[in-house]
């Protein structure tokens, strides 16, 4: 059964609950032409609330308390076999002053039935990406590593920094790891260092970007990797993941996937907060 059948008085009473009040109800623009999935986005805010975080409905959407807004988009459910389902949505967000024009990013999954599939994708996207979009509407992050570069100003007044915010790191690997060490030992800045000539524009502007990195080495050592901008294929970035895979030691199938967030700041990571 899909997961967005018979929603009914379940749906109705789970929004009425968590619902805002006249006064603050505003339609966003950045969803009012988008197909979002109640259903799909009814399960996303009970995986937040599980997780303590506060939400309210707005419309067809979600507003965290942090001022992220939130919505799902159901892209494809593929039934492998009557056991195994694939499933692919997109969730999409904003904030009023940090991604005023939205981004969005896709999550696929597998599990036993399509309800199981989709409650992975979404739940794997609220415990890694989440966390990132989170700390980059922070001036001072609380859960992820910065890369931080200064951007050229005439004044001090002028000043801006670019940050990196790197998420943590979905690794697989089927061997354990060998006993001698690699020369650089993997850690958060990996996939987006190996990879960062190709962000080389990105970089320059003051845009606030999502990115997914993902590179893989099966155990014959074919390699492959992937990377979206904002939810978009981002080719030029693909070849050198594929090279920075090809130096890792050998661990048979091994995969490595990340969410970064470059955005401009006024304030430095490295500040002391008041």
């Amino acid at each position: 059964m899909s997961v967005t059948t018979s929603l009914g008085n379940a749906f109705k009473s789970f929004k009425a609950k968590f619902a805002p009040s006249t006064a603050l109800a505003v339609t966003m623009p950045v969803f009012a032409n988008l197909n979002i999935d109640a259903g799909l986005t009814l399960t996303l805010s009970e995986i937040l609330t599980a997780e303590a975080i506060k939400l309210t409905w707005q419309d067809n959407y979600l507003a965290l308390e942090d001022g992220l807004m939130l919505a799902v988009e159901r892209v494809e459910t593929v039934a492998l076999a009557e056991d195994k389902f694939r499933t692919c949505t997109r969730i999409y967000a904003s904030h009023a002053s940090y991604i005023p024009q939205g981004l969005s990013e896709y999550q696929h999954a597998m599990g036993a039935t399509e309800s199981e599939a989709v409650h992975e994708g979404l739940r794997t996207w609220a415990k890694m990406d989440l966390l990132v979009l989170q700390d980059a509407i922070r001036e001072q992050p609380l859960n992820c590593t910065v890369i931080e570069m200064n951007t050229s100003a005439e004044s001090e007044e002028d000043k801006n920094f670019r940050q990196v915010i790197l998420g943590p790191v979905a690794h697989l690997a089927s061997m354990p790891a060998p006993k001698k060490k690699e020369e650089h030992p993997f850690c958060p800045c990996c996939l987006f260092t190996e990879s960062m000539p190709a962000f080389h524009d990105l970089l320059q502007t003051s845009d606030f970007i999502g990115i997914r990195l993902f590179a893989s080495r099966d155990n014959e050592g074919k390699l492959a990797a992937d990377c979206r901008v904002n939810g978009e294929d981002f080719l030029p970035a693909v070849e050198h993941l594929k090279q920075y895979a090809e130096k890792w030691p050998e661990r048979g199938l091994e995969f490595r996937k990340q969410y970064v967030v470059i955005k401009t700041s006024k304030h430095s990571v490295n500040q002391p907060q008041a």
